[in-house]
């Protein structure tokens, strides 16, 4: 028994099988609870007749405040299995630098008594890249990161503003 939603656009990569839990990506989907209820269910059938040891790895490059509220819900379940003396897991991904990430990751970690692990991974060069743009619609120029340009291009607001040149 196992299931694997492939990531899209604003949806993470999630893979659950017996004993392993992995969550990976942007989780902002636009219905949380159509995303989340395929999941929800597997999620109550294995807590049915869980292993003897569940890793859970989450690695969110971006969260929502609904999606968190419902990952936290579902590892709070989780949780409710742990304590009752199943061996579990939690290691949590996120890279150098990313505060917000950090942050949810503490919050997550602060309302289980699930192991908890933190795993800082280095941060991606391309990332760091500054970018000379102009707003179209405002007129005003400046230097954003790469990271920050790329979300711009998945938001859809690409043609608001000019590259006009790019740090190499």
């Amino acid at each position: 028994m196992s299931l694997t939603v492939e990531q899209q656009l604003d949806t993470p990569y999630v893979h659950l099988e017996k004993g392993l839990i992995e969550i990976s990506g942007r989780l902002m989907p636009e219905n949380v609870l159509i995303f989340f209820n395929p999941i929800d269910n597997w999620i109550l059938r294995y807590l049915k007749n869980p292993a003897t040891f569940t890793q859970i790895n989450l690695s969110l490059s971006y969260i929502n405040s609904c999606s968190t509220k419902h990952l936290s819900d579902l590892l709070k379940t989780l949780d409710n299995k742990y304590q009752e003396g199943y061996d579990m897991k939690v290691t949590y991904t996120y890279e150098e630098g990313d505060e917000s990430a950090l942050e949810v990751g503490q919050d997550l970690k602060s309302i289980l008594d699930i192991p908890f692990e933190f795993i800082q991974t280095e941060l991606n060069v391309k990332s760091q890249q500054r970018l000379k743009v102009k707003n179209r619609i405002t007129g005003k120029v400046g230097e954003i990161s790469q990271k920050y340009w790329e979300t711009i291009k998945r938001n859809g607001h690409e043609k608001d503003f000019e590259l006009l040149e790019k740090d190499e």
